[in-house]
């Protein structure tokens, strides 16, 4: 699963358009945390900020946010979660990089995944809006697939990682066939721990 990324950049690029994001970096977004979405919305392509776990829109309560986290890009059209979601609510999530965790003995060491040039992506999103607090609540989830040879050596899933073109193609209409892992060249592998970890076999827990 995917459970730390991080976004220090201030724009995105989806299609031909460069998105200026406003919101102020974040160095480590954590299950919970509220993080920047791009979705469509009236007037184009619009920044939002959103709590990451995926909260239906039929839950009892928001705990089941924690359980929506990531939505695995195979069951997307089965899982009461994510259906509807996948049809009508479609997001990107702009990261620059993400982190998972690979068991060397009896530690857990991170890893952190960007791209060869520090350069910005995006990950594929959905999201939905919960009414049962009286206040509103509109949340996201990432999805995941089988990883690529890169990450496959330290975890089994990773996000579904788009290209600016294939990230348009996401908010316009969505296809499971843009569920794919991104080709292993696209990412680098480096032994940076998440910002606050004093030691790297460290994990956060949630």
């Amino acid at each position: 699963m995917c459970s730390r990324y991080s976004r220090t950049k201030g724009q995105a690029k989806i299609g031909r358009l460069r998105i200026v994001i406003s919101s102020a970096p974040q160095g480590l977004i954590r299950p919970t945390d509220r993080a920047v979405v791009l979705r469509q919305g009236a007037e184009g392509i619009e920044e939002s900020t959103l709590r990451w776990g995926l909260v239906p829109s039929w839950a009892k309560d928001v705990a089941m946010g924690v359980r929506c986290l990531n939505a695995r890009a195979e069951t997307l059209f089965e899982k009461p979660a994510f259906k509807e979601a996948f049809q009508k609510r479609r997001c990107l999530v702009p990261a620059d990089g993400f982190w998972e965790w690979e068991k060397i003995g009896s530690r857990k060491v991170p890893w952190k995944f960007t791209r060869h040039d520090g350069d910005e992506f995006l990950m594929a999103g959905l999201w939905d809006r919960w009414m049962g607090g009286g206040e509103p609540l509109e949340s996201f989830t990432i999805i995941t697939t089988t990883p690529n040879g890169l990450v496959g050596e330290v975890h089994n899933r990773m996000p579904v990682i788009l290209t600016a073109e294939d990230g348009a193609a996401w908010l316009e209409q969505g296809s499971a066939v843009l569920c794919r892992p991104v080709a292993d060249e696209f990412l680098r592998k480096t032994g940076e721990p998440p910002p606050g970890v004093e030691e790297a076999q460290e994990e956060f827990t949630f």
